[in-house]
């Protein structure tokens, strides 16, 4: 049987999350009105020349920077574990869209030892929260896998524009189905941070953890970023379409501009994953999952008072046993203060 939204909605600790999460961005007052965050995010592996696997991700997001929120969340008697009245609050709200196909997308069969394709549209609500020493967030996300979707026609449209091959398999597609995950990650802040390198360059070193459990994804990982440039203290890293390297997608207003560098490794083990096991509540194709899947990661950030600019480029080790290749794919964001 596949479960419908309402059996999820009437679920009482799923509901009372995402009720939270919404709700914060009513009776808690933003810090300013300018003080919320749009990012647009676009990960794909056209900016690496290739076609295959996560083949594409899009997320925008909405954050906003909340006022005295846990003080205001314990006056109204809600406490979470490890949140301190004294601490930042920012309250985020996500829409996305993911594309996973074979490494043969010309192929009209059943390709039986390679991974099934798949899209996924979801929404997501959440809240992370900050102090000098970490910074925690929790995710409740909802979506549809399947051809409800629609990824068959986001694709293929797109590649007739761009003058690349159709994807001719998308009949072997999964089956639709609803799917709902709860994630957490908890990010160390500036941990053995050195001190200047001449007058204004930074290093530093976030450590992270995450987890994650749902009917896409069920996970959980540790890993790292280091980072060197300038203006370190008024973001977290680059957003990233997840699961992947944990990231506030928050930033502070600055009055010039500011950049760094950054590289990051990230290993997950993975009990459970739906793009490649196949449907939970219906027959589908699937693959043999590996349990061990590491992503390594590089890129670039500018940001100034208005505008964020991040770009990464992200390796990530197999996912499944019958695959030939490693992946490889970047990831664009741009976010904008307003």
């Amino acid at each position: 049987i596949t479960p419908t939204p309402t059996s999820f909605v009437h679920h009482p600790r799923l509901l009372y999350l995402l009720t939270l999460s919404l709700c914060l961005l009513g009776p808690l007052q933003p810090a300013s009105a300018s003080d919320g965050v749009l990012n647009l995010l676009i990960e794909n592996d056209v900016f690496v020349n290739t076609d295959r696997h996560y083949t594409s991700g899009v997320m925008l997001n909405y954050v906003s920077n909340i006022n005295e929120g846990p003080k205001r969340l314990q006056a109204m008697g809600i406490r979470f574990p490890g949140i301190e009245p004294q601490d930042k609050m920012h309250v985020a709200l996500s829409a996305g869209h993911e594309i996973y196909t074979p490494t043969d997308i010309l192929a009209t069969e059943l390709l039986e030892r390679d991974r099934p394709y798949a899209g996924h549209v979801y929404l997501a609500a959440g809240f992370t929260t900050e102090n000098p020493d970490e910074i925690e967030t929790w995710r409740l996300s909802f979506g549809l896998v399947g051809p409800g979707a629609r990824a068959e026609i986001i694709q293929n449209a797109l590649h007739r524009k761009i003058g690349s091959d159709e994807a001719m398999g998308w009949d072997n597609q999964l089956k639709n189905e609803f799917v709902l995950s709860v994630a957490y990650e908890k990010k160390w802040l500036r941990l053995a941070r050195s001190g200047t390198f001449g007058k204004y360059l930074q290093v530093d070193l976030l450590p992270h953890v995450s987890a994650s459990v749902g009917t896409p994804l069920t996970y959980a990982g540790a890993g790292g970023m280091v980072r060197f440039g300038q203006g370190l203290d008024h973001d977290y890293g680059p957003p990233r379409v997840r699961p992947s390297l944990p990231v506030s997608q928050y930033y502070d207003r600055i009055r010039g501009p500011s950049w760094y560098f950054f590289a990051g490794i990230d290993g997950r083990f993975i009990a459970h994953n739906l793009f490649l096991d196949g449907n939970n509540f219906r027959r589908s194709h699937s693959v043999d999952r590996r349990y061990w899947v590491g992503d390594l990661q590089a890129g670039f950030v500018w940001n100034n008072s208005k505008f964020r600019v991040a770009y990464s480029y992200i390796y990530r080790s197999r996912e499944y046993k019958d695959q030939e290749e490693n992946d490889l794919f970047g990831s664009l964001s741009i976010s904008a203060h307003f």
